[in-house]
């Protein structure tokens, strides 16, 4: 039975129906999991309350809320985007050279590229936990430079293979380092032909007899 002059306001277990504006007592309604309009009776006993199923009668409930942002880098796809890849945290495994980034979160898939700002890491998949993937290098960003000159601050995304990209809020910061990082000779220098090598001059001085006693 909907009232249909009530003033009272609503709150969480209140029992409610909602009416379609502008049609002949149509109610919204739940049938058979699918969203239907109802339409009520009038009660032939009271004018200001019709008539309804159970299936048009409501209980308002307390719910969460969850918002996610996702993009469609290559277009509309067709597979759903949930659920949606979370990352928690990120922690730094190794340096210099060769560094490891490990991804914790929730979601996660095989289908899943990590990627620093518009460039493509070699990702890992653990478990739908964690991930890894390995850093790339400062001059992906910073054109030829070869160390760290400045900090530098990169945001960190989820890719799908289907083009859905899905922003973490995370990013990855380079931090400076003190000068170039020290690298191997090449081997032609180390093997220098003999006639290239350096020439040193070693003198013998013998000491007078008599020193020797």
């Amino acid at each position: 039975m909907a009232l249909l002059e009530a003033d009272d306001p609503v709150s969480q277990l209140h029992k409610c129906a909602f009416f379609m504006k502008d049609t002949e007592r149509m109610y919204l309604c739940l049938s058979q999991e699918r969203i239907i309009q109802f339409q009520a009776t009038p009660c032939p006993k009271e004018p200001n309350k019709e008539m309804i199923n159970d299936g048009a009668c409501w209980t308002i409930i307390s719910t969460d809320k969850a918002e996610y942002q996702f993009y469609e880098g290559m277009g509309p796809v067709r597979s759903p985007v949930t659920p949606v890849p979370l990352v928690h945290s990120l922690n730094l495994n190794g340096g210099s050279d060769v560094a490891m980034l490990e991804l914790a979160g929730d979601n996660f898939t095989p289908s899943l590229q990590v990627w620093f700002g518009d460039v493509e890491a070699e990702t890992m998949y653990r478990c739908a936990e964690s991930m890894l993937c390995v850093v790339p290098d400062i001059s992906q960003f910073r054109g030829q430079w070869l160390w760290m000159r400045q900090p530098t601050q990169v945001p960190v995304s989820l890719v799908r293979n289907d083009g859905i990209i899905y922003a973490t809020g995370l990013t990855f910061t380079y931090t400076p380092e003190p000068g170039p990082r020290p690298t191997i000779p090449p081997v032609n220098d180390v093997m220098r032909p003999a006639d290239a090598a350096p020439s040193w001059h070693h003198e013998t001085h013998r000491l007078p007899d008599n020193t020797l006693q």
